[in-house]
């Protein structure tokens, strides 16, 4: 198995514009925005007062795993790593060495770790961005273990969710056989939840869908939601993201690779 992350990171590494644009340009595109953002405060009215939480500022800049633009370019790369091996007719060159599952799983892994690299990069990004202006504007840094504990759980929902949009679209390119298969129906996903919740409001909220589930997270963590809501949310995102790779899984392995 370790020589087949290997080699899947390898590759990715070796295609910068993949990786940028499918995994980096959304943590550092919200980085750029918030330096902008503080920037100008800071120009319009300098110095000010109070504290500034460093940790929670950083779980609530993580919610950007939930930006529909994001998912897009997110499900852009995710499903890049997948389709490549049917662009290039390569699966009947690692299907007899290797069993389905580790071929699956090791691309599946590969994205999740330039995923939780992503959220790694907004989080701690943040926190250099909130010390540096917070300190030119002469606020107190506030450090406590109950904020480092949010941002870990903050960290983790938005990793789970991320989770689920790589399982998504991992099993639409093994599907179809083809990337935009997979990015645009994960970028509908996305972007429908969002308008259901503007049409239907709260009635919205009762549908098992992978956004609302991690919103109901967030809200619990950051907002005062309710635990009940978390836990039926952390079990809806545990859910999809078992049946989608199950499903992933299943159709790879039973796929005819031998022209692949």
């Amino acid at each position: 198995m370790n020589p087949l992350l290997s080699a899947e990171m390898l590759k990715l590494v070796r295609q910068p514009g993949i990786l940028f644009w499918g995994f980096l340009a959304v943590p550092l595109a919200a980085l750029l925005v918030k330096l902008v953002i503080a920037g100008f405060i800071y120009l319009r009215m300098g110095r000010q007062s109070g504290d500034v939480d460093v940790f929670l500022s950083a779980a609530k800049s993580l919610s950007l795993s939930g930006n529909s633009l994001a998912h897009l370019l997110f499900a852009l790369g995710i499903a890049t790593v997948f389709f490549l091996e049917y662009r290039y007719s390569t699966w009947r060159l690692l299907v007899p060495r290797h069993p389905r599952m580790q071929l699956f799983a090791a691309k599946l892994l590969v994205c999740l770790a330039w995923l939780a690299f992503a959220l790694l990069l907004a989080a701690v990004g943040d926190i250099v961005l909130t010390m540096l202006f917070g300190v030119l504007q002469g606020q107190a840094l506030d450090i406590s273990a109950s904020s480092l504990i949010a941002m870990v759980a903050a960290f983790g929902i938005a990793f789970l969710e991320l989770a689920v949009l790589a399982s998504l679209a991992a099993l639409l390119v093994v599907a179809f056989r083809s990337m935009i298969a997979a990015v645009i129906p994960a970028f509908l996903l996305a972007i429908g939840s969002t308008l259901l919740q503007v049409y239907l409001g709260a009635d919205a909220d009762r549908l098992p869908l992978p956004g609302y589930a991690a919103q109901d997270l967030r809200d619990w963590l950051l907002a005062g939601g309710t635990p009940v809501a978390a836990m039926i949310g952390a079990a809806v995102l545990f859910g999809w993201f078992c049946v989608l790779t199950g499903l992933g899984l299943a159709v790879f392995s039973r796929q005819q690779l031998a022209s692949e």
